[in-house]
């Protein structure tokens, strides 16, 4: 569970969440492939496909092994997502993850409906140890889940109010925030896309689910080195995740597109 919490920590940053300003008409499509590293050596790349029509999204990410990891382990792991934005918040519809391990797959199956969890199979269950803070069905209501966790409105052009927020999250199995902080602005570039690009600090917050004394969640809870930078899409009232950096003991994680192409958000 150990990688899994990391993953769904990674995945809830560089993911997709609300606009409170009406979105443009036309539809709006992302698609990017992200490499992922830790202390520069590579470690897994992922390919995420997000679309909005409407009021309606829907976002496929699929994430595998590169490098020296594929020596420790083959696991792929796919997400999805679908949902609505209505009333200047986002209100997903369905969340599921599939991760095939050889011992112990992984499968998170939930139906959500305004912004509650209506329906949930997680699987392998998380277990009832001392020290754990139990999940209550309030922990299940107003949040989002992790891939549509970074879909960032905006009110100005240059996207700065982005990183203005707190972010629910519920994955399955925990329930944590992430707060958004503004930190200043760069230009980014990668095949397909160049820009100026927004810099939000992070901070993670365990909220129940986990084990506050646990070494892990300490260092996550106390750690000032997460970052998120991402690209305002003015026509379409929202910000999204272009690349995120996370400090670690063994070094850092960075979560960085090779290739991103953006269309029908005036871009």
């Amino acid at each position: 569970m150990k990688v899994l919490s990391l993953t769904a920590l990674t995945l809830g940053l560089v993911a997709f969440s609300a606009a409170p300003t009406a979105i443009a008409s036309s539809k709006v499509t992302v698609d990017a492939n992200y490499e992922i590293s830790i202390a520069g050596w590579a470690i897994a790349k992922a390919s995420l496909d997000f679309s909005m029509s409407g009021d309606r999204y829907e976002a496929d990410l699929f994430m595998r092994p590169k490098g020296v990891a594929k020596i420790v382990t083959a696991v792929r792991t796919s997400v999805q997502a679908e949902g609505r934005v209505k009333g200047g918040k986002v209100l997903p519809t369905r969340y599921n993850v599939k991760a095939d391990e050889t011992r112990r797959p992984v499968r998170v199956n939930m139906t959500l409906r305004s912004g509650n969890v209506s329906k949930l199979n997680a699987r392998p269950k998380l277990k009832k140890l001392d020290g754990r803070v139990p999940i209550t069905n309030a922990h299940r209501r107003s949040i989002v889940d992790p891939l549509s966790s970074g879909l960032l409105p905006i009110r100005t052009a240059n996207g700065r109010d982005a990183c203005d927020r707190t972010l629910n999250i519920f994955d399955g199995w925990t329930r944590y925030d992430v707060r958004l902080y503004y930190k200043g602005t760069r230009s980014v570039s990668t095949k397909g896309y160049r820009g100026k690009a927004v810099v939000c600090g992070a901070r993670w917050i365990p909220v129940a689910g986990h084990r506050p004394h646990k070494k892990e969640v300490r260092y996550l809870a106390n750690n000032k080195r997460l970052e998120m930078t991402v690209i305002p899409l003015p026509a379409a009232g929202v910000a999204i995740p272009y690349s995120v950096s996370i400090g670690t003991p063994n070094g850092e994680i960075r979560i960085e597109p090779s290739k991103m192409s953006i269309s029908g958000a005036g871009v």
